[in-house]
């Protein structure tokens, strides 16, 4: 008889589960969809309980760079915002142009700063609790196991990434996941906020510099179907060498980002932020979509009759980066004149605008 995995897992340690506790929401990760949904349930009559597997809730890899609509959702205190940007230096196969506007629409912030920020917002909640160092390893419709700990639920919410075991559970398969590589370097040399297209090296995406207070992110990603993970950093290794960035003290870093979205409620199961594959295909980017996600998700399970305001616009944008991608892959060859010619149409101010709110 055959035995899915995923059972052999749980009959492996069931012989070790002793405890046996209940929550009205379990919420398995604490990046900023889960520690967003743990806020919004925060003071409720539910028990909550928010998982991280790491021993520290805030870093994250990420560049750590957000747009003007997650910096005004969230709110954020002036000192969490390391630099902001009216104007962003575009550049196409080495030519290079500004995209400006009246007001700032780009940022960078420092990710365990801003996760500690977001944490000690629930901290002082009496039915939160969080526990950190705590994976789960077996995840069921009713249930899942954190070091031999069987925990039950009502509702569990996953905000667990794009490795997420919750969608495993659920069957979903990501068809569309990109892969980010870059590096934190320890410098004060580069203070534009610059994005780079180049298709011989990234096909349909891009290279970055984020400038933070002490250090830059310097990267890139791609779609491993189009360019694979090998040949990616070898074109990114070669990028760094023409332009003479020395990556000789930086760190190396790579993570996967997941643009696959299939929906965000299965019955009593949510999915969230980079979970529910709500990174943006196009730009990469995903905090935005990761609070709200997060805080909508909390919205139905207070009140199931809810129907989210704000969702559908997140949905909408991620359907027109994906056609955007789409576009520029079926390009070919052109992908270079398919650029440049957009670096042409956004000199003029109306279009220059659309492609502020394209990549907002």
């Amino acid at each position: 008889m055959f035995v899915s995995l995923e059972k052999r897992k749980f009959y492996l340690c069931k012989k070790n589960i002793q405890n046996v506790q209940f929550f009205d929401v379990v919420i398995i990760g604490a990046g900023p969809a889960g520690l967003k949904c743990a806020e919004k349930l925060g003071n409720s009559s539910l028990k909550v309980l928010l998982l991280e597997k790491n021993d520290e809730i805030g870093p994250k890899v990420c560049a750590g760079g957000l747009t003007g609509k997650g910096i005004e959702y969230l709110g954020l205190p002036p000192q969490l915002i390391e630099y902001s940007y009216n104007q962003v230096k575009l550049h196409v196969n080495n030519i290079a142009s500004t995209l400006k506007s009246d007001t700032d629409f780009a940022f960078t912030i420092d990710r365990k700063k801003f996760g500690q920020w977001q944490l000690q917002k629930i901290k002082a909640f009496p039915n939160i609790e969080i526990r950190i160092s705590s994976k789960a390893t077996v995840v069921n419709k009713d249930f899942i196991v954190v070091g031999g700990e069987k925990i039950g639920f009502k509702y569990l919410v996953g905000a667990d990434g794009s490795n997420s075991i919750v969608k495993t559970f659920l069957g979903l398969k990501s068809r569309r996941k990109i892969i980010g590589i870059q590096y934190i370097i320890s410098t004060n040399k580069y203070q534009d906020f610059e994005i780079f297209f180049q298709p011989e090296y990234f096909s349909a995406w891009y290279a970055w510099i984020f400038p933070h207070r002490s250090y830059i992110s310097v990267g890139c990603g791609a779609d491993p179907k189009h360019v694979s993970p090998k040949k990616l950093k070898e074109n990114f290794h070669q990028w760094l060498n023409d332009r003479q960035i020395d990556i000789s003290k930086g760190k190396y870093e790579a993570f996967p980002m997941d643009a696959d979205y299939n929906g965000i409620r299965f019955d009593n199961i949510f999915l969230t932020g980079d979970a529910a594959g709500l990174v943006s295909p196009f730009t990469g980017e995903g905090i935005y979509q990761a609070l709200i996600s997060g805080e909508e998700t909390a919205k139905t399970i207070l009140n199931p009759s809810y129907i989210s305001d704000k969702m559908p616009a997140v949905i909408h944008k991620h359907k027109r980066h994906q056609q955007l991608i789409n576009l520029m892959i079926k390009s070919g060859r052109l992908k270079s004149l398919f650029f440049a010619t957009g670096q042409q149409l956004f000199k003029i101010p109306k279009y220059e605008k659309k492609a502020i709110e394209l990549f907002g």
